[in-house]
């Protein structure tokens, strides 16, 4: 809603980190209560690794959307517009 030049730099950074913090815990909350309802129907011990793999995930996911939002032109914002490009 901002025009680029206003929001590009520190501004941008910082809500592109934000944003894929809160995309990662989320993430990571969902899969963990996914896990905790259907992992113990197939087998009990399976859910400790399966919670390993959840949190994994959740971090290779916040690696991947904060090198976008720190190294990437545009960041976050810049991946989303050119979605519709």
């Amino acid at each position: 809603l901002a025009p680029d030049s206003m929001t590009d730099g520190l501004v941008d950074r910082a809500f592109g980190v934000a944003i894929a913090v809160a995309v990662s815990a989320h993430s990571w909350i969902g899969l963990n209560y996914v896990a905790t309802d259907y992992v113990p129907k197939i087998s009990k011990g399976l859910l400790g690794p399966s919670r390993i793999v959840c949190g994994g995930i959740a971090l290779v996911t916040l690696g991947g959307l904060g090198k976008i939002a720190v190294s990437s032109k545009g960041g976050i914002k810049g991946v989303v517009k050119g979605l519709w490009n």
